[in-house]
């Protein structure tokens, strides 16, 4: 849920659809207007402009990186690299979190494995991933794997412990085998759960790209951050940025968008 969501939630029913809808893009859009606001009173002002470019300066730029296309491979890399990675955790973290949840031999398994592995600093492993996987697409795809995977196993792992006994009997009533419970009653029975879970990993998978890329590749939107940055180029560094960043939002509100739909389905 938005902070605009938020925000509205006590309007629905007392206020008519036309004003809710001004409501919510005011709260959802007048932030972003005043940090670009604060943003373009502090450059060449508190900060040197040639350190912190204005908005405008920016948004030009961003217009470049788009219309000659100079960002578009690099852009099509980092989304692929979230892609994978944040598909393969979904795979393996319902079924952790579910398989987790439903026996006690791979809770005492893996329970300790993530309890370690969590507080690190999914960049502080990267240097580890080079070794193992080189510089390039595998070492950023598991580095985003490892980040994402927490939300989903906790989401999967703690709606799987909540599901109704009655259903786990009926179907066993039903001659239903036990192998198959957690597939075709778990599972759908979690999809809500999962589904909070997978939305929650989004942003978390570019914040990982990004820190990967920035360390090792020689490709993608985190590579052309640094690379801007070396050069003193800080324009169309901040210009990458914020193109990451819009393609972080969208890819949240596209989820948000079919999320709505699948539960609706469901």
């Amino acid at each position: 849920m938005s902070y605009a969501d938020f925000r509205l939630d006590g309007l629905e029913e007392s206020v008519p659809e036309p004003v809710q809808r001004i409501a919510w893009f005011v709260f959802e859009w007048i932030p972003l207007a005043i940090l670009v606001g604060v943003w373009e009173l502090m450059s060449g002002t508190v900060v040197p402009s040639v350190v912190l470019p204005s908005p405008f300066e920016v948004g030009a730029a961003v217009w470049e990186l788009l219309v000659t296309g100079d960002v578009l491979p690099h852009l099509q890399i980092s989304l692929y690299r979230v892609g994978v990675g944040l598909a393969l955790s979904i795979v393996v973290g319902v079924l952790l979190g579910v398989g987790m949840a439903r026996s006690q031999p791979v809770e005492n398994v893996f329970e300790v494995f993530l309890a370690l592995i969590y507080p690190i600093p999914k960049a502080a492993l990267v240097p580890l991933a080079i070794l193992w996987l080189g510089v390039g697409t595998e070492t950023a795809i598991l580095i985003v794997f490892l980040a994402c995977l927490l939300p989903i196993v906790l989401n999967s792992y703690n709606a799987a412990q909540d599901v109704d006994q009655n259903l786990i009997w009926s179907a066993q009533m039903m001659g239903m085998p036990s192998w198959k419970i957690p597939l075709k009653v778990v599972i759908p029975a979690t999809f809500p759960s999962i589904l909070t879970g997978i939305r929650q990993a989004i942003p978390i998978a570019f914040i990982a790209l990004v820190s990967a890329e920035l360390i090792a590749s020689n490709e993608g939107v985190g590579f052309e951050i640094l690379r801007y940055g070396e050069v003193g180029a800080y324009t169309l560094m901040f210009a990458v940025l914020v193109i990451i960043s819009a393609a972080a939002f969208f890819a949240v509100r596209g989820y948000e968008w079919a999320e709505r739909r699948l539960i609706r389905w469901t």
